[in-house]
């Protein structure tokens, strides 16, 4: 892939982060306010974040050079900055890409993404259109309106084993069709658990890794743990019959 091509979230999913490099704006005072983020995806090459309005824009292209804005300050270019939280995870897989939705009433829309690693997850997010990099709940009020749908409500189990799969719906609606099988794990959302209605629409994947055994079965809770899910306290699950 070359030059300015938008990508899916799904595209992230599997490849290995493997440097970080970051722009910065500083003003008169030398305050500094995030610019852009290059994420450098094994197989992708550097994938540019940005915040074009509302929600986040990917797209591969090249890391641009520092820059001088005259009375409007100087921009920087670092690789791997120790203050944006997504550097720790340099040399680990993406395994799940999910979408954060920003909803307080009066709108919905895409706020931006969670990107789940083996040992944790970071979020990209698209707020008053600047870049926010975070891990963990710490924005303050905006945190109350901040939503993923990660939540099983109903999982019902399709196969025992080789593949182990389950049709699961979460609290939110979306359908998943989960899937476990050579040690290598899935997640997709379709419009349905009907493939007749499946085609080419739908989100597609949410999540995808390879735990490194050649296992062929895997417990429901292990499974969702793994793809960053969890169940419902009231979930409503049926083993395979």
């Amino acid at each position: 892939m070359t030059g300015t091509e938008e990508l899916l979230p799904a595209d992230l999913i599997g490849r290995r982060l493997l440097r970080v490099t970051t722009s910065w704006h500083h003003d008169a005072a030398n305050d500094a306010t995030l610019l852009h983020l290059w994420l450098h995806l094994e197989g992708l090459g550097p994938v540019r974040v940005h915040t074009p309005g509302t929600g986040l824009s990917l797209t591969v292209d090249q890391p641009h050079e520092p820059y001088s804005m005259a009375e409007y300050g100087n921009v920087s270019v670092l690789d791997d900055s120790p203050e944006t939280p997504v550097t720790r995870f340099v040399g680990r897989q993406i395994r799940s890409v999910r979408e954060i939705r920003y909803r307080d009433g009066r709108v919905d829309f895409a706020a931006g993404l969670t990107l789940l690693f083996p040992d944790g997850s970071v979020r990209l997010l698209a707020l008053d259109d600047e870049l926010v990099v975070a891990h963990d709940q710490h924005l303050g009020a905006v945190e109350a309106h901040l939503d993923e749908d990660v939540t099983i409500a109903r999982a019902v189990q399709t196969c025992g084993g080789c593949p182990a799969q389950w049709d699961a719906w979460t609290t939110g609606g979306q359908y998943l069709y989960l899937r476990y099988r050579h040690g290598q794990g899935s997640v997709e959302a379709f419009p349905s658990e009907d493939p007749v209605h499946w085609g080419g629409e739908g989100p597609g994947l949410r999540s995808a890794w390879d735990d490194g055994t050649s296992g062929g079965e895997i417990d429901l809770t292990d499974f969702l743990a793994m793809a960053g899910l969890h169940l419902a306290p009231d979930a409503e699950v049926h083993p395979y019959r």
